[in-house]
């Protein structure tokens, strides 16, 4: 026999299926401020129509953020976190859009808009069938996820503060797996500072910029250990001024990863240890570690047990780890998180992204028997 929940949203799915497109459609890639923004207004309505109180925190560049309160008050709050922003720029949708084989494709599908309708139509199933609990839930959708959370992260840690439990609704791995741990991403700036002078009359007098940064590049990339889950990558390099001419600076970005708080600090150690290789040259670094890493401890494990028995009337749930990072990283230290929690599907922040439809039914029952139960 169908659960109730399937049954109710199963009924549901094709309404599903058009707030999906409705969203895809509504581009928000994360430099889009008007973009991001249309899809907060959407939102807002939304939450509206399920009866929540809502406000919204206004940012001068990036998109505001949008919360939603139902219950305000009664007892310890639940927290669903979601972002608004994708990496995809205006454009996108047009080419990519399509429902076929049960599969809706297009920017964002997967990441994450399919679970802003996931957690929408989980609320709305709980108020229909006279099941929701007595107790305040939040719904905190931010807007600058893709770029860091650098306007969301004190929004974040305030609305987690305190929380029965955080649910990040960020899409489960490919599998449909939970996400138990997710690496720390880190980003790194280095500059080298020579001197310049003619590549041909001059050249003895000249101190090379990028000869002094590939000496560093060599050692960073050489920190990756796939064993320990650490990953170093100089992702973009800039030098020189002319062809002719010895380069006097030259600076690189590093994206770092680490599976761990330890082997973050390890990490942030060795780039901030790099000393001049040349004589006369000059080396600045900056940045360091912006998320954490979410490990895969005792306490996270303890969670996906009690969401996997709650969940158990409809789905059998798995964990396992995720190499990117999100904001789940912010909300583990405060308060109960558990991560995955979105829709299946696949091609994450790829020309193909998709999600499968029959899981937006099975999510959102998923979700609102944890939002009951927990």
């Amino acid at each position: 026999m169908s659960h109730p929940y399937i049954a109710y949203l199963r009924a549901h799915l094709p309404a599903m299926t058009d707030l999906l497109t409705k969203l895809v459609m509504a581009e928000s890639f994360s430099a889009d401020k008007a973009g991001v923004d249309a899809v907060g207004r959407l939102i807002a309505d939304e939450l509206r129509r399920r009866g929540a109180e809502v406000s919204t925190f206004p940012q001068p560049q990036t998109g505001d953020h949008v919360l939603g309160v139902l219950n305000r008050g009664a007892g310890r709050p639940i927290l669903m976190l979601l972002h608004m922003d994708t990496v995809h720029p205006a454009g996108s949708a047009a080419a990519r859009y399509k429902v076929e084989d049960g599969k809706l494709y297009g920017p964002g599908a997967f990441d994450m808009k399919a679970s802003h309708v996931i957690a929408l139509y989980a609320i709305q199933t709980l108020q229909a069938l006279g099941q929701m609990p007595e107790r305040e839930i939040r719904l905190l959708f931010t807007s600058d996820e893709e770029i860091g959370s650098l306007t969301s992260r004190p929004l974040i840690e305030a609305q987690a503060r305190g929380a029965a439990l955080v649910m990040v609704m960020e899409p489960a791995l490919a599998d449909g797996r939970l996400k138990s741990s997710r690496r720390g991403v880190g980003n790194f700036t280095l500059v080298a500072y020579g001197r310049a002078a003619h590549a041909g009359g001059g050249h003895e007098r000249g101190i090379n910029a990028i000869q002094e940064m590939a000496h560093h590049i060599l050692a960073i990339q050489a920190l990756t250990d796939y064993a320990r889950g650490i990953a170093t990558t100089v992702s973009l390099i800039k030098g020189g001024v002319a062809s002719n001419v010895v380069p006097d600076r030259c600076e690189v970005q590093v994206d770092a990863r680490a599976n761990t708080q330890a082997d973050a600090e390890w990490l942030s150690a060795q780039i901030y240890g790099l000393r001049p290789a040349l004589p006369g040259a000059r080396l600045e670094i900056g940045g360091g570690f912006e998320r954490p890493p979410m490990e895969c401890n005792a306490e996270r494990l303890a969670i996906f047990e009690r969401i996997k028995q709650i969940a158990e009337p409809i789905l059998t749930l798995d964990h396992g780890p995720s190499g990117a990072g999100s904001d789940a990283a912010f909300t583990a230290p405060i308060a109960p998180t558990m991560d995955g929690l979105g829709a299946v599907g696949d091609g994450l922040h790829a020309d193909d992204e998709h999600v499968i439809l029959d899981s937006l039914v099975e999510r959102a029952a998923m979700n609102a028997l944890i939002l009951r139960d927990w």
